[in-house]
């Protein structure tokens, strides 16, 4: 049941696009991966695709330091992974209004342009969708705590991937 729960979810997803995945995944090298990014104010969730762009996988949480900073870490990822572009996970109000924490995100993804092609992708609900995944397999809040925001980079990049496919058909 957790597993559709996180499908249906996903599928929810796929209608609060912010960008369209299949147009930015055709400017990237085909043999190139793409970090998703949940940009927080005290930590960075990050998660990689494979190389087919199919699949999403959590791989680390940095604490945050500065913008400059946070980049130049971000950028060693990049290399070691072979990353062609970077998708941001975008936190709009729930009535899809930006907000102060929008902003914040924005000027993230401008100074990490200069690196590397980002683009935002609607994060609504991928943080609160993880935890209660967790909670209800019963993982502890200090073991969630120490994963949940690059599986919620994980959650917010396997939607922009599926959302990619989908209208690939």
């Amino acid at each position: 049941f957790a597993i559709l729960s996180v499908v249906f979810l996903s599928i929810f997803n796929l209608y609060t696009l912010v960008t369209k995945p299949n147009n930015f995944i055709k400017q990237i090298n085909t043999s190139q991966t793409l970090i998703g990014l949940d940009f927080g104010d005290k930590r960075i969730g990050i998660a990689i695709s494979d190389k087919t762009k199919t699949i999403a996988s959590p791989v680390k949480t940095l604490k945050r330091k500065s913008i400059l900073k946070d980049i130049n870490e971000i950028m060693s990822i990049i290399e070691e992974y072979e990353v062609g572009g970077a998708v941001i996970g975008l936190p709009l109000s729930l009535n899809g209004n930006e907000n102060e924490r929008t902003l914040k995100t924005r000027k993230f993804g401008e100074e990490l342009n200069k690196k590397i092609i980002t683009t935002f992708y609607d994060e609504r609900f991928s943080t609160d969708v993880i935890f209660k995944e967790l909670r209800k397999n019963s993982f502890s809040k200090k073991k969630i705590n120490k994963k949940i925001d690059q599986m919620a980079a994980s959650y917010i990049l396997q939607g922009f991937l599926d959302n990619a496919k989908l209208n690939k058909l």
